[in-house]
């Protein structure tokens, strides 16, 4: 669902008819057909189960929520579907579930408008005692945005509605390191496992059988750069994307959409991959040239004279493989046909088929064995002292690179963006350096600091011209030097004003270039770069 839709209060002392009105509008604004002719029931298949909350199980709840709750709690979880954040909340429908059993525990109905902080604090502690630290967690962060909601939109009675989470999920950083084989890490692969994959994958065609040919493929974009399993196998057959960067040098890239929130963006391939990358879409786009032809027949797009082809039933929620994303089974790179990766089946010609992060997983897994298909390490020899095969887990190689990427000392920004991640704190939980790593990296910046003759870097000189060619407005400059920065984090709180340099004619221009960068920004939707404009609008007038 791309529409988003805005709910404005109109009576500031009625919160009863504000919630009324909220759930007017959502059903007078549905604009998701599958969503809009299951308003009414208790389940929007495949969607959400509107039942209440049950202490021992949930699953078997079969009574469907309050009559004086459940309209409000279909309205706001189609509210929250109108923002695309994700395809489902199943943690906001939880913690909704809770509000209703403490609100009927409490006060013996289930009107959202009694809501307070101590609601909310007995809600908490439900689902404490009910779900898993983690689930709980995350309950009580969407018991904050409705409290947020409720406050902002005048839907509550309370006088003062102001509940903070007391649950926080702590991120904790050993770096327990790991050795030059990799070994011993369980979030890091086996580098031999690493090793196997690129040497059968450097094997010609003819070598290798159609399921090898795909499996290798996929692992090998995943090496490319960091992603999940799910992006690779939802990219286009057009994801490629060639451009110049600003000092004329051609980037290749892949278009992508992540998993976990952070959109559409594209995927940089570093140059000394970009060949692998390349051989990898060339032989998945082979594979898929005949499933993708078909697709295109049943869509209806090719010649009266071909439509001998479709022999095949359309797959649900045909034509689209991937709605989100706006893919569809024509021009998906992973298609393919169900007996295409079985090497006992001749039939080549079969229903579509859209293989799934677990059937990938499958194929790699010491221990799995799909319709009698081995391992792939085992298909093709490597196989440890023990006898049992080499094993991978997809994920292990996204950890694999990031921790590269901080051994490497990529910035923090750009291994986020470069990994598909929303929140850049999340890299730590992918930072598995060792010991003696993070000694060597505080002892290179303790050097660096030291003074000039105990520098190992050269300053970069700067000439005017190059800030006609910004990537962005998040660059300090006073008449010492400047620094670059990130739209992500907050200006510099020490920059000296005095020393800015707007009294000098070229550091002048330099500076409204900047703020023309960070105006043009802020105006192309990226939120981040408000409080940049702002604090270069401040350097310029000299406040």
């Amino acid at each position: 669902m791309t529409n988003v839709i805005l709910f404005e209060p109109i009576n500031a002392n009625n919160p009863n008819l504000n919630v009324e009105d909220f759930i007017k509008f959502c059903k007078g604004n549905v604009f998701n057909s599958k969503l809009a002719s299951a308003w009414e029931n208790n389940i929007w298949k495949g969607c959400y189960r509107f039942n209440k909350f049950d202490m021992k199980n949930n699953r078997n709840s079969k009574d469907r929520l309050d009559d004086s709750f459940i309209d409000f709690a279909k309205a706001y979880m189609f509210h929250i579907h109108s923002f695309n954040k994700s395809k489902l909340n199943q943690n906001a429908l939880a913690m909704l579930k809770i509000v209703e059993f403490v609100l009927l525990k409490s006060y013996g109905e289930a009107n959202v408008v009694k809501c307070n902080n101590n609601i909310f604090d007995e809600c908490v502690r439900v689902a404490t005692a009910k779900y898993t630290k983690l689930q709980a967690v995350g309950i009580g962060k969407e018991l904050e945005k409705l409290c947020s909601f409720l406050s902002e939109n005048r839907m509550t009675i309370s006088s003062y509605f102001f509940w903070v989470n007391p649950l926080r999920h702590k991120i904790t950083q050993s770096w327990q390191g790991y050795e030059p084989s990799l070994e011993g890490h369980s979030k890091l692969p086996d580098i031999k496992s690493v090793i196997a994959i690129a040497e059968i994958f450097s094997k010609d065609e003819s070598q290798l059988s159609v399921r090898d040919i795909f499996i290798t493929s996929v692992l090998a974009l995943l090496m490319c750069a960091p992603g999940r399993i799910s992006e690779i196998l939802s990219l286009a057959a057009d994801c490629e994307i060639t451009e110049h960067d600003e000092n004329g040098i051609e980037r290749y890239g892949l278009r992508f959409f992540s998993a976990k929130g952070y959109a559409g963006d594209i995927k940089w391939i570093p140059t000394v991959m970009v060949p692998v990358a390349k051989k990898a879409i060339a032989r998945l786009r082979k594979l898929s040239t005949h499933p993708r032809f078909v697709a295109k027949t049943m869509e209806g797009k090719v010649p009266e004279s071909y439509r001998h082809e479709l022999f095949t039933k359309k797959p649900q929620n045909f034509p689209w493989y991937d709605e989100e994303k706006k893919i569809k089974y024509s021009n998906a790179l992973c298609l393919l046909f169900e007996g295409q990766l079985c090497q006992k089946i001749n039939k080549h010609l079969a229903p579509l088929f859209r293989p799934t992060a677990q059937f990938f997983r499958c194929d790699i897994d010491a221990f799995a064995s799909i319709k009698g298909t081995t391992n792939l390490f085992k298909r093709h020899g490597y196989i440890n002292d023990d006898g049992s095969p080499y094993s991978l887990r997809t994920h292990q190689l996204r950890h694999l690179l990031n921790t590269f990427s901080q051994i490497s000392g990529m910035d923090e920004f750009s291994i986020a963006r470069w990994s598909g991640r929303k929140l850049v704190s999340q890299n730590v939980s992918y930072d598995h350096r060792s010991h003696l790593q993070m000694i060597k990296l505080m002892k290179d910046k303790t050097s660096i600091g030291a003074g000039n003759s105990h520098r190992n870097k050269e300053i970069a000189v700067m000439d005017i011209t190059d800030f006609d060619l910004l990537n962005d407005g998040a660059v300090l400059v006073t008449k010492h030097g400047y620094c670059k920065h990130s739209y992500v984090f907050k200006p510099c709180n020490y920059y000296p004003l005095q020393d800015s340099g707007t009294d000098d004619c070229q550091l002048s221009r330099i500076h409204t270039k900047i703020l023309e960068k960070t105006n043009f920004d802020k105006n192309d939707g990226n939120v981040n770069a408000d409080k940049w404009y702002e604090f270069q609008t401040k350097i310029i007038k000299g406040e």
